[in-house]
């Protein structure tokens, strides 16, 4: 499957990110009130998702001859301000088996300091590794700005992305 030519905006991607217990049909590349046992102000609080379709980065990371897709994927409490989002993650798909299938999901692998998540930005893809900004949250921030920057590495390995060491900057 050619994943650059799929309609990512109206994919249902898996659920566990935003810990949902079914696939998020995406809308435009949003879900609002997903069912998740994230608590906010409430317990099981639903979670609205966001898939920035836009930020879609693709290479090859398995050496198959076709690319990979990674999916930045945000979920926040219904509703909720910056401090009500409860996670972030880069999705990475692939298309080898004739269906976009989940091969990863990419997080943070600093501390996560304040309520916001730390936030993933994939900077390379391809030749067996995903390399991605990582802005992550010190003590003191304030929810809009985190201080933090490291560059986080995953290698294919054995059929699976693996974390290297990463770098704090």
């Amino acid at each position: 499957m050619d994943l650059h030519a799929l309609d990512w905006a109206s994919f249902a991607i898996p659920g566990s990110l935003c810990r949902s217990t079914k696939p998020i049909r995406l809308h435009d590349g949003t879900a609002i009130n997903v069912p998740s046992d994230f608590d906010g102000p409430e317990e099981n609080m639903a979670q609205d998702v966001r898939a920035s379709t836009d930020k879609i980065v693709y290479g090859d990371v398995t050496g198959d001859g076709r690319d990979e897709a990674a999916l930045p994927v945000l979920c926040a409490n219904h509703d909720s301000t910056a401090a009500g989002q409860t996670a972030m993650g880069i999705m990475i798909f692939d298309g080898s088996s004739g269906q976009a299938t989940l091969l990863a999901t990419l997080t943070s692998r600093q501390p996560r300091v304040g309520e916001p998540p730390n936030f993933l930005a994939v900077t390379e893809m391809g030749a067996g590794k995903v390399t991605a900004a990582d802005s992550y949250y010190q003590r003191d921030d304030p929810n809009c700005c985190p201080s933090g920057d490291a560059t986080e590495t995953w290698s294919y390995r054995n059929g699976k992305l693996t974390p290297d060491t990463p770098e704090a900057g």
